[in-house]
């Protein structure tokens, strides 16, 4: 009997530690999928300067930065890298779910909001003075919308949101255009051309 009972103890302790060992592997292989994470870079090796996403389907175009509107030193090329960094830093604080529009330090600006209907939660970048934010986000949208097969994505509030999961994993990857971040040209969609 006592044979018997240490038999299924030690049975028992085996399924236990391959249960332990596949709980550890799976749980590096979580780990090694979580550290697989969008990472957001300022591409210069083109003109004009534009911020991606690389993903595990590819990289993903997000803003080409075209305007000159801004004074040096805020160059097509340095917006793009201040910009690109922003998008990383949010991304790493789980805090990227929604692009908005509002106000910051009386500027306009494109900003993350953690919810639809959310207030700003973080700056991104600035618009140009005089420019209609709205507007501004719903070229975003029709780009984004059209090229993912998704309708436009309103709040009641009437304030529109960018769910930035949506576009990650829906835009064209890297061979298209992106959207721009500088005046309309010869017919572009250009996104936060303002």
């Amino acid at each position: 009997m006592k044979v018997q009972l240490l038999g299924q103890r030690l049975a028992l302790a085996a399924a236990l530690g391959a249960t332990a060992t596949i709980a550890v592997e799976t749980g590096l292989i979580a780990g090694a999928a979580a550290q697989q994470k969008n990472q957001f870079y300022c591409d210069t090796s083109k003109s004009p300067p534009a911020t991606i996403v690389r993903t595990p389907r590819g990289n993903v175009p997000v803003i080409r930065w075209t305007s000159d509107v801004f004074p040096p030193p805020l160059t097509p090329e340095e917006r793009c890298k201040i910009v690109s960094q922003r998008f990383q830093e949010f991304q790493n604080q789980n805090k990227l779910r929604y692009i908005t529009t509002g106000q910051m330090n009386g500027q306009l600006v494109v900003c993350v909001a953690n919810r639809k209907d959310g207030d700003c939660t973080g700056l991104l970048f600035t618009l140009k003075p005089g420019s209609d934010p709205r507007s501004t986000l719903e070229r975003l949208l029709n780009y984004k919308a059209l090229a993912g097969g998704n309708p436009l994505n309103q709040s009641s509030s009437e304030r529109l949101y960018v769910d930035m999961e949506e576009i990650i994993n829906t835009a064209p990857v890297a061979g298209g255009s992106a959207p721009s971040a500088g005046p309309a040209e010869s017919g572009d969609n250009p996104w936060f051309a303002n």
